[in-house]
């Protein structure tokens, strides 16, 4: 290689070298559109009382601090589920405006306000109260007109976020042991001292139900002996209308926590399956409930219980449960 072609390449070099280095220091500059701002601010952590109103329903919540979880307060003892209840009080906290469309509202009536589709009262540590109003849906669907009782201002709030907050009355945040049974049961297994003491079968094709032989072979269990279908399914229909009174212990992890109650793997357990059709793709989906029935209470009025898998400890009126427990050990449900 000749002095002058090294020279050139040295140069190109130097050239790309200053470029490269141009660029890693001064990069360019990326526009980020700046995120709305709040309506208003609340610490998540001084909430206190939660109450929402649809209009047809008014549902609300406490907290209990000493146990750091909301539970409703128009039932006894029952905690909201942590997986549905998870960013609620964030929510709660403050949404976003997505625009201020007036420092003063002339005329409240013509953005839905005089008659909220849904009203946000929050209570705080202190007793203050701050409630939200939510308006009409703006023409295009995507925000709602609201304002903050005793302020003046008209904002837009993102429509999804009422929506979020207004299903927790629509369909509670129930913990899963708080169960109705809703659809067809098809199987129920009774366990005892962890073996299946006796267990029953329907057959979709029929209708009908029967004792299934043991040891289990199908799902759901079949057997040559009828069993008294109408019998039965009072039962279930029982059993699924379950007398709770409230939680006693939340979130064991140990075994052994669940001995004093008499809720363990030895205790009574009774399985049922329910099948729905799903109306969309017509797809048969099967779920279960499942509870596990330990010992009477001091007080002699209720039964300590577990259901469907949780690791919370409940207590079930003992009259109900008694009559569960005449599944296993009463006569069994024959047809002849």
């Amino acid at each position: 290689m000749n002095l002058r072609l090294l020279l050139v390449l040295v140069t190109i070099l130097a050239y790309v070298a200053i470029g490269a280095t141009w660029f890693i220091t001064n990069p360019a500059e990326e526009i980020v559109e700046p995120d709305p701002p709040f309506f208003y601010t609340l610490a998540p952590e001084d909430l206190r009382n939660i109450s929402i109103n649809t209009g047809e329903k008014v549902t609300s919540w406490s907290l209990r601090e000493n146990l750091s979880r909301w539970y409703f307060d128009d039932l006894n003892d029952v905690p909201a589920d942590l997986f549905r209840w998870g960013g609620i009080t964030q929510l709660l906290g403050g949404p976003r405006t997505q625009r201020v469309l007036a420092q003063e509202i002339d005329d409240v009536s013509l953005y839905g306000l005089d008659d909220p589709s849904a009203t946000f009262a929050v209570t705080l540590r202190d007793d203050s109260i701050v409630t939200l109003l939510l308006g009409d849906l703006t023409p295009d669907g995507v925000n709602n007109y609201a304002r903050v009782e005793g302020f003046p201002q008209l904002v837009l709030v993102d429509s999804s976020w009422g929506r979020v907050l207004e299903r927790l009355v629509d369909e509670p945040p129930y913990p899963e042991w708080y169960y109705p049974l809703d659809g067809q049961p098809r199987e129920v297994i009774l366990f005892n001292n962890n073996e299946v003491l006796r267990a029953y079968g329907w057959d979709r094709a029929t209708g009908i139900w029967s004792i299934c032989d043991i040891p289990l072979l199908t799902d759901p269990c079949t057997g040559t002996r009828l069993a008294d279908g109408a019998a039965l399914e009072a039962e279930l229909e029982h059993f699924g209308s379950p007398e709770i009174i409230g939680a006693v212990e939340l979130n064991l992890v140990e075994d052994t926590l669940f001995e004093p109650f008499g809720t363990v793997v030895e205790s009574p357990y009774i399985a049922v399956q329910i099948e729905n059709r799903n109306p969309v793709n017509n797809v048969i989906e099967v779920t279960r409930l499942t509870m596990t029935i330990g010992d009477e209470t001091d007080g002699g009025t209720a039964r300590y219980a577990v259901a469907n898998e949780t690791s919370d400890i409940i207590k079930v009126n003992k009259e109900w449960a008694d009559r569960v427990l005449e599944l296993f050990f009463g006569d069994e449900l024959s047809a002849n």
